[in-house]
């Protein structure tokens, strides 16, 4: 087996995370997709050279690390995306249809998972969004100020929330009910960090605005998400529960206190979307390979779980009208389809956890690609064909 430098395969990611953006952009893909598929190109290839007799791995522990901190900031800044201000905004009626319809897409979603046999966190997995794809295609259809762009980001939101959170329920239930209570824990020292950085904002101005100053020579602000993300992480880590859920309560917590947080995010963001993030996609899709998918098995299951993830958005809301018209319903259950944060990071509690071996995990991460392909081209051309003149403000 042929073993490489971590330094040269380190060398190897940085050029594909160059790149990812030209190719994406090129194909009209989000980033993240373009990360994932270069790094699936460089796994096909080391498996074609495997049957061939040339065994290569790009494993080491310098990329372990680099891509488990990836992993941390991804789910920080998915948290970070998650500011729920909006739910105020509803009426008692408005939120009650929500949670309803929230309900409804995981059990559909979990149904015909446990039907078929296989393991309820792919259900769970399949009833997430990925909101760092449905808002860039909202923004840039100039869709995300519109009644229809705010109900379909609500409802992107509190998918995200709960699929992190139901993933985590259910990886820490296989220790016991005991580790499930230890969950707890995470939301209470939310509320107690939230107060006390609230008390430090009245009591202490003098610091918050330091931590804000984006001419701040200590670079204070980006030291303290680091500390939160870490503290957080840590705890979660400690009482012997998902540790993401840790990073993931860190970023919701770090919106709610920041409210005017652009400046510090300018500077935070190229660390992890410019260095960290790129390192864990890439790096996960050297675990995949194109020819995994050449069996009839996995074709199957590709197709079953982009239709079970795709019914489980458009069922609820046809049957609830949560959207003016049967086109929004149809074109927003397109878009809540695109599914790939959600999925890397459920794969990869998954795999932890013991329940999701690699085989299932890789039509997983697929499937994950794929949505977020399929799902924006189709929203796009039903938005443009029939939803257009509707466009409800």
């Amino acid at each position: 087996m042929s073993e490489f430098d971590p330094f040269l395969i380190l060398a190897l990611v940085a050029i594909l995370a160059f790149q990812a953006p030209f190719f994406a952009k090129a194909l009209k893909l989000p980033i993240v997709v373009g990360e994932i598929l270069f790094g699936v190109v460089v796994g096909t290839i080391i498996a074609l050279l495997g049957s061939f007799g040339l065994e290569i791995t790009l494993t080491s522990d310098v990329l372990e690390v680099l891509s488990t901190l990836g992993f941390i900031m991804l789910m920080f800044m998915i948290g970070m995306e998650n500011d729920l201000q909006e739910l105020k905004e509803l009426s008692r009626r408005e939120k009650w249809a929500t949670l309803l319809l929230l309900v409804a897409n995981f059990l559909i979603a979990v149904i015909p998972v446990v039907i078929f046999g296989l393991p309820i966190i792919i259900g769970l997995i399949l009833g997430g969004v990925s909101i760092a794809v449905v808002l860039p295609v909202l923004k840039e259809m100039g869709l995300n100020k519109t009644g229809f762009g705010f109900k379909v980001m609500l409802l992107a939101q509190l998918a995200d929330i709960a699929a992190i959170i139901l993933i985590s329920i259910f990886t820490a239930s296989l220790n016991g009910w005991v580790a499930i209570l230890e969950i707890a824990a995470i939301p209470i020292v939310f509320m107690i960090v939230f107060w006390i950085m609230d008390m430090l904002i009245w009591y202490k101005p003098r610091v918050i605005s330091r931590i804000l100053n984006p001419n701040d020579q200590s670079e204070l602000g980006v030291r303290s998400m680091l500390a939160i993300i870490l503290i957080f992480y840590g705890l979660a880590f400690f009482i012997g529960m998902e540790a993401i859920l840790g990073a993931f309560f860190a970023g919701m917590l770090f919106s709610a206190i920041f409210k005017e947080r652009g400046a510090m995010m300018e500077k935070f963001m190229p660390l992890g979307f410019g260095f960290l993030i790129p390192i864990f996609f890439i790096y996960q899709g050297f675990e995949i390979s194109f020819t995994s998918l050449l069996d009839p098995y996995a074709i199957g299951l590709l197709a079953l779980f982009t239709a079970i993830a795709f019914l489980s958005k458009v069922i609820p809301l046809v049957i609830s009208g949560f959207f003016k018209h049967k086109w929004s319903s149809l074109g927003g259950a397109m878009l809540l389809g695109t599914n790939l944060s959600v999925v890397v990071a459920g794969v990869n509690m998954g795999k932890r956890a013991g329940v999701l071996d690699d085989d299932v995990a890789a039509v997983l991460i697929m499937y994950g690609v794929i949505s977020c392909v399929l799902f924006p081209i189709l929203f796009k051309k039903v938005y443009k064909r029939y939803l257009e003149k509707y466009h409800e403000t």
